[in-house]
C-alpha cells in the first residue's frame, strides 16, 4: 500500500503496487484429485487464510479447468525467518490462484480483459477469508504495476483500478520493522472508534483521507518533492488514527523508519495497516535513498530488496528439472 490505508474502506482513492516478491501456485496432476494446498520451502508454513483462500478459489472455479489436479503455493517469497513480512501474502495466493485457474482453463493471462475477470474471480475469493480488507492489494497482484484504486463504501464493489506511475525522480525503499502486525485486529480497533466515539473517528479519518489526496495528487502532478512531503503527512495521521483508537498503528519500529528516513531529508510511512510489518520510505534524490539504506542495518530495520510497480500476474514456464508429473507451467503474483 502506498496510500489509502484505512480511508479506502470509507470510499477514498488508494495508490498501491505489484512488489516482485511473488507468490506461486502450481498444478500438480495425479494426487488426490482434489484441489490440495502444500507449501513449497521448509520453514515457510503457510498461514490458515493462505491455504483456506487457495482452496476456496480452487473449489468454486475448477469447472473452468478440464482437470481436477492439485493446487500447491509457495509464499516463501514473502517470508522473512518464517515471519510475513506484510507484502500482501494473501492477495498474492488469491491473484496467482486465479491465474492458474485461467491458464489451466486456456485462457490467456495477457489480455486485459481476462485480467479484469481474473480480478473479479481472486476479490471474491479474498473477500471470503478476509472480509475486512479493501481488496487494493489483490487488484495490484493481478493488475500489476502502480495502480490508483477506489471501492464503494458501502458494497465494496470496486469502481477504479487504473494505471498510474510514480513521479520521475521518485526512490522508494522498502524497511521491514521485524515485527509481524494482524490487520484484521487493527482494522477493528479503528472500527470500534467509530462506534465509541464517532467525532474522533471523523476527525482522524478526516486528516487522513487529506493526507492520501495530497500523495494521489503530487503522483498526478509528477512531483517526487509533493510526494515525499505527502508521505509524511500521511504518517502523522495514521499515528493520530492509532492514538484516538488506541491501535499501534505507528509501532517503534514504523517510528523509527519515519524518523531515519526524516534525517535523511525523505519521508516513511506504514504499509498497509501498520502495527509492524513493512514501512516504504520515499525520497527525491537518489544519494539520499542510497544514505538512508545503508543506515537501515544501525537502526534495527531490514531492507527488503524488492521493486515496485512489477508486473502482475503471469505464467511461467517451469525449468524442466521440476517437471516430473507437474503440469508445465506455473502461475505467480
Amino acid at each position: 500500500m502506498i496510500s489509502g490505508e484505512y480511508v479506502v474502506l470509507d470510499g477514498a482513492v488508494a495508490l498501491v503496487a505489484a512488489a516482485d516478491a511473488r507468490a506461486f501456485v502450481r498444478w500438480v496432476v495425479d494426487r488426490d484429485g482434489s484441489p490440495l494446498v502444500a507449501h513449497g520451502s521448509p520453514g515457510s508454513a503457510l498461514l490458515p487464510r493462505e491455504v483456506l483462500l487457495t482452496r476456496t478459489l480452487a473449489e468454486a472455479f475448477t469447472s473452468m479447468s478440464p482437470s481436477t489436479d492439485s493446487l500447491t503455493l509457495d509464499v516463501s517469497a514473502l517470508r522473512r525467518d518464517g515471519r510475513k513480512l506484510g507484502l500482501g501474502s494473501s492477495a498474492a495466493a488469491a491473484a496467482a490462484t486465479a491465474g492458474a485457474v485461467f491458464a489451466r482453463a486456456g485462457r490467456r493471462l495477457d489480455d486485459d480483459a481476462e485480467r479484469r475477470a481474473m480480478l473479479a474471480i481472486a476479490l471474491e475469493g479474498h473477500r471470503s477469508v478476509a472480509p475486512e480488507g479493501s481488496g487494493a492489494d489483490v487488484a495490484a497482484s493481478v493488475l500489476g504495476g502502480l495502480v490508483r484504486f477506489r471501492r464503494d463504501a458501502e458494497s465494496g464493489a470496486v469502481l477504479e483500478a487504473s494505471a498510474v506511475s510514480f513521479p520521475v525522480g521518485t526512490a522508494v525503499r522498502v524497511v521491514w520493522t521485524g515485527h509481524e502486525a494482524r490487520t484484521s485486529e487493527l482494522v477493528r480497533k479503528v472500527r470500534a472508534l467509530l462506534e465509541t466515539d464517532r467525532a474522533a473517528y471523523e476527525r482522524a479519518m478526516g486528516a487522513l483521507r487529506d493526507a492520501a489526496t495530497q500523495l494521489v495528487e503530487a503522483v498526478a502532478a509528477n512531483d517526487a518533492h509533493a510526494l515525499v512531503r505527502a508521505a509524511s503527512v500521511h504518517h502523522d495521521a495514521m499515528g493520530k488514527l492509532g492514538e484516538a483508537a488506541s491501535a499501534p498503528i505507528v509501532d517503534a519500529g514504523l517510528a523509527r523508519a519515519a524518523a531515519l528516513a526524516r534525517a535523511h531529508g525523505g519521508a516513511a510511512k506504514p504499509s498497509g495497516a501498520g502495527g509492524g510489518d513493512v514501512a516504504l520510505a520515499f525520497f527525491a534524490d537518489q544519494d539520499a535513498a542510497k544514505k538512508f539504506a545503508a543506515a537501515c542495518p544501525a537502526n534495527a530495520l531490514t531492507l527488503v530488496d524488492v521493486a515496485l510497480g512489477v508486473e502482475g500476474v503471469r505464467q511461467e514456464a517451469m525449468p524442466s528439472v521440476m517437471l516430473n508429473s507437474a503440469a508445465h507451467s506455473k502461475i505467480d503474483s
